[in-house]
């Protein structure tokens, strides 16, 4: 494992258990609004659902990156006459 990966795993554990530690710390009941919703659920659920969606949606976005990078270099090869 190299040293750039290694620190990566770490930040992303490190960022993990303190997300795990916050949600864990709130377990009073909230009343959310959502357009013409009203919803009462614990806080901790609300931070799970919030926390589950930016990783969802951080994940869904690196991809769409690493994608349009890989379709970059893909024309780049093809391009006649580009040294």
């Amino acid at each position: 494992m190299t040293g750039a990966s290694r620190a990566k795993m770490i930040t992303a554990i490190v960022f993990g258990a303190l997300g795990i530690i916050i949600i864990l710390q709130n377990y009073k009941d909230v009343e959310t609004r959502v357009l013409f919703w009203r919803l009462t659920m614990p806080h901790v659920a609300v931070l799970g659902i919030v926390f589950a969606a930016g990783i969802i949606l951080g994940s869904a976005l690196a991809v769409m990156y690493c994608f349009r990078q890989m379709g970059k270099d893909e024309k780049k090869k093809r391009q006649p006459g580009r040294v």
